[in-house]
């Protein structure tokens, strides 16, 4: 299980598009925090649409949650043909040596590059050294259910606060969005700003649309 770092700060934004999962709310708000957000998914839908959608997106705010993740939202695109295109992101803190970030980068671009299956690059960030990530995973099938294959875009950025590891991880079914994905992953790693919890307010008090702001600790 992730360990939620009690002295970071961290804000980034997410383009249009991208909806996001309440994860942190209380209770007494949540149920129409997620009736808000299926709303927002489903602008012409139905009733059914709605609700399905908005049970759905509350058991999976829990998991996630009770995972200590910190930020998760789902995209939904149209493509030029008129088909749905969707992707998940979901951003953690993985605790790692307290090194500095190049030395941080370097080891996991290293151990990454093991996987074969894995296409990898060091990547440079507003916010410092990255190493970009993409490989694939596929499900297996049950009696009424095919395999699903789906691509992962991630980005490992070590944080400016020593003994943290920012993962933000994208993940879609889209294959033929890829490019777009992997684009939109890149955007969003140059936005993100992680600092010294203490140094909280110095981060914009307002993010783009789209975008969120969170301080842990």
């Amino acid at each position: 299980m992730t360990t939620v770092p009690q002295n970071v700060s961290l804000a980034l934004d997410t383009p249009e598009g991208f909806h996001e999962l309440p994860l942190h709310l209380p209770p007494d708000v949540l149920d129409a925090a997620l009736w808000e957000l299926a709303e927002k998914i489903w602008p012409g839908g139905t009733e059914f649409q709605r609700e399905t959608t908005a049970v759905v997106y509350s058991d999976l705010t829990a998991t996630l949650a009770a995972d200590n993740v910190l930020h998760a939202s789902v995209a939904f695109y149209e493509t030029e043909d008129g088909a749905a295109s969707t992707a998940h992101l979901l951003v953690r803190a993985e605790a790692v040596d307290p090194e500095a970030p190049e030395i941080v980068a370097a080891s996991f671009q290293e151990t990454l590059s093991f996987d074969e299956h894995r296409s990898i690059a060091r990547v440079d960030l507003p916010c410092g050294p990255a190493v970009l990530s993409l490989h694939a995973t596929e499900t297996e099938g049950e009696a009424i259910l095919p395999a699903l294959e789906f691509a992962h875009v991630e980005l490992y950025v070590p944080s400016p606060v020593r003994g943290w590891l920012v993962v933000l991880a994208l993940t879609t079914p889209c294959f033929a969005d890829l490019p777009r994905y992997t684009g939109i992953l890149r955007q969003i790693g140059e936005s993100l700003v992680v600092r010294p919890a203490e140094q909280a307010e110095d981060l914009p008090e307002t993010p783009a649309p789209g975008g969120v702001r969170a301080v842990f600790g």
